[in-house]
């Protein structure tokens, strides 16, 4: 083997070595700290308290109500209508006209009624002075009673004819408000029994509320105070037919709708009502005082099961509660917490 080979071999070999001590110095890194100095732990991190929103446990007053809205409606309405088919001749009111007892409301086309009737009061004059001239002549009883017939028969057809004409007027029967008027117009066909107009006696006066929702109003009783503000004015007055007092009736219909009504009149008559307007109700349904009261959202349930979580130390537990009256923000715990307790608020 040369001398060269052998020289190049060596060199090799001591370079590989210096890089493989290189690596395990590098490893190990106790060779490149200065001596004595140790690797630093990492520093604690102190774990965050965790942060509950509470409130303590009070006493108070909880109350459940209804609030809504009522139309101020007359206690004494009649509808007028015709009981026989016809053709409408003229209406000659509109909605929300006063009128008077005996006011003509609405006609019938009766044709050549009235020429008809101017007729036959002629006949009927002929035939009075018919029977006065037989009289007076000092005829026989049989003349006479034929005259006297031919009167009355006169007489019965002129009734006759005035009793169509008067039956064909629709008139107000009392002082009032005319409410409701029918779309119907001049030459129209006329339903009989259908109303066409409707008069109402502005001083007799109630509320009618109608709910959308029939559970708003169930609880509601008869004879319930309420009250009543009419331009931010305070007026008491008492449910006088709620759902649950509502005559029975078969008729599906009437049912579902006293279902949804409400009726309420003043203790005193007030100048404020206005029939047709609209003023804003406020019924007491349950009230209790000196209970503790909680905000819905500190009330929890799972499966069945009620309670609330209190603050025990930096802790919570749970504790089963009993829940009383409740509403849309509160409830009453009837059972199961202190005042002075913190309880947990769902977040």
């Amino acid at each position: 083997m040369s001398l060269n080979l052998i020289h190049s071999r060596r060199k090799r070999l001591l370079k590989q070595s210096t890089l493989l001590l290189l690596a395990a110095s590098l490893l190990s890194g106790c060779s490149l700290l200065p001596g004595g100095e140790e690797t630093l732990a990492p520093p604690l991190i102190k774990p965050a308290q965790e942060k509950f929103d509470s409130v303590e446990v009070k006493k108070g007053t909880i109350e459940r109500f209804f609030s809504g809205t009522a139309v101020v409606a007359s206690k004494h309405s009649i509808p007028l209508f015709y009981k026989d088919n016809g053709r409408l001749k003229e209406i000659h009111v509109n909605q929300n006209d006063v009128v008077k007892a005996g006011q003509l409301l609405a006609e019938l086309d009766m044709g050549d009624l009235d020429l008809r009737i101017k007729l036959q009061k002629l006949n009927l004059e002929r035939a009075t002075l018919e029977f006065s001239k037989v009289k007076q002549a000092g005829a026989d009883a049989g003349e006479v009673r034929l005259r006297e017939i031919d009167r009355e028969r006169e007489q019965i057809s002129l009734d006759s004819l005035e009793q169509e004409a008067e039956a064909a007027r629709l008139t107000a029967p009392i002082d009032g408000i005319v409410t409701y008027k029918d779309t119907i117009a001049a030459g129209d066909s006329v339903t009989g029994y259908k109303p066409l107009v409707s008069v109402s006696d502005p001083k007799q006066l109630y509320l009618v509320c109608e709910a959308e929702d029939p559970k708003t109003i169930s609880p509601i009783q008869f004879h319930m105070d309420v009250e009543v503000t009419v331009d931010s004015t305070k007026i008491m007055g008492k449910v006088v037919q709620s759902p649950s007092s509502a005559p029975f009736t078969d008729n599906k219909e009437q049912a579902e709708r006293n279902a949804k009504l409400l009726y309420i009149e003043l203790n005193e008559p007030s100048s404020k009502l206005v029939m047709g307007e609209t003023v804003q109700l406020h019924i007491m349904l349950e009230k209790h005082d000196d209970v503790i009261v909680l905000p819905r959202s500190g009330l929890r349930t799972y499966l069945g099961r009620t309670y609330v979580q209190v603050l025990d130390g930096d802790r919570r537990k749970e504790v089963d509660v009993e829940a009383g009256i409740m509403t849309a923000t509160e409830v009453e715990i009837v059972k199961g917490l202190e005042p002075g307790e913190q309880v947990i608020l769902n977040n």
